[in-house]
């Protein structure tokens, strides 16, 4: 009997995001294979979604002709999956190097646009390129979103209401704003219990809870360049966190942040890293001018070679100041500050937690024995 194997680049065991012990995984744009399978295979991000139920996987594919890109309101529970980020040589933007050690992937996913809408609660992102989330225009509470190991996050709570608990976690360069609300919308617009941690960043992080709204949030073990924070003296706790530049002139409403085990290039004058009630730990006037910092920065090239991907060249070097220079929440241990440190250490390129099959091997396509032997290779990538 002559048996033909293709080669899926992810498979989802497993997930623990999911309750559903059930649920399905359902492949946007795959391409893989010529004829598509009913109830699994879609042309668009919404078709998936309006087919999935509560805890399904939708797995998000590149294209190497149209370079892919993803719409979609989201009312239901579910785990949207990329194939993470500066993953392979088929895309290269000079800055960028080939990551051979991960996927293979011909083409690129260009842009992601959601808007979470009541039902969502618990929905993770993981591993998506250029990704915007937007919270729907009602009054009620978006709970539990998690945003892991994507790249170019922006997200921007609208007229919502109260949305908790969310993680931004292991990303590169993080947008986040709730802007002036409007005229109509008078309900409670908190942010509460936002957890930002292990990213690197160089956008602007902030929240505007007006007209009603007690808004707090944690931002641990990140790497920021000239980091830019607007809080509007919301409740916050900064930790471990390395600021390349200082706080940026333009930070506003920090009076009731608080830092704690920081390392930035500002010296301590007039500092409100310094001066804040609660502040502790910090270290000052830092250069960042050499790579005994990074292994990477300033300088991330020998000659006309790129050495390392643009979140690999964070990574610590052997004898950096930031080594074991924090102190991990609650504990008294120790750990590096910036993304590479804490419980939850950024991971290179923003491959999704899920195992990746990279090698599959067989005698031949036709099976003419019994058994028939595959060998095949699975990685992990918590």
């Amino acid at each position: 009997m002559k048996r033909n194997f293709y080669f899926i680049f992810l498979l989802v065991i497993g997930i623990t995001t999911s309750t559903n012990t059930h649920a399905t995984i359902r492949r946007v744009k795959f391409t893989a294979t010529t004829t598509p399978v009913p109830g699994i295979d879609f042309t668009t991000f919404q078709d998936a979604h309006d087919a999935a139920s509560n805890g399904d996987t939708i797995q998000l594919y590149p294209n190497t002709l149209t370079y892919n890109s993803f719409t979609g309101t989201i009312n239901k529970k579910l785990v949207i999956i990329g194939p993470g980020y500066n993953y392979n040589s088929y895309y290269v933007s000079g800055s960028e190097i080939p990551n051979s050690g991960l996927q293979i992937l011909p083409g690129y996913i260009t842009s992601n646009n959601f808007t979470i809408a009541k039902g969502s609660a618990g929905t993770s992102f993981q591993g998506i390129n250029s990704i915007g989330i937007n919270t729907s225009n009602i009054p009620d509470s978006l709970n539990d979103i998690s945003i892991i190991r994507c790249k170019d996050v922006s997200v921007y709570w609208d007229n919502s209401g109260v949305c908790n608990n969310w993680i931004i976690s292991q990303c590169y360069n993080v947008s986040t704003s709730q802007n002036t609300y409007g005229a109509s919308f008078t309900g409670n617009r908190t942010i509460s219990n936002l957890r930002i941690e292990n990213c690197i960043n160089s956008s602007s992080i902030g929240v505007n809870t007006s007209p009603v709204g007690i808004s707090s949030g944690q931002i641990l073990n990140c790497t920021f360049i000239t980091p830019n924070f607007n809080f509007y003296n919301q409740a916050f706790v900064v930790q471990n966190c390395i600021m390349v530049g200082g706080i940026y002139y333009y930070s506003s409403g920090m009076a009731n942040t608080i830092f704690i085990n920081n390392i930035t290039e500002s010296a301590n004058s007039n500092n409100i890293m310094f001066t804040n009630p609660g502040s502790a730990g910090n270290v000052f006037g830092v250069s960042f001018t050499n790579n005994a910092f990074f292994v990477g920065y300033p300088n991330n090239t020998s000659g006309s070679v790129t050495l390392y991907s643009n979140d690999a060249r964070y990574v610590l070097s052997a004898t950096s100041p930031a080594k074991n220079a924090g102190i991990i929440p609650g504990t008294a241990t120790a750990t590096d500050c910036g993304a590479f440190g804490g419980t939850n250490p950024y991971k290179v390129s923003g491959i999704p937690s899920v195992p990746s099959f990279y090698k599959l091997t067989s005698p031949s396509s036709t099976a003419t024995s019994s058994p028939y032997t595959l060998t095949f290779s699975v990685k992990s990538n918590n």
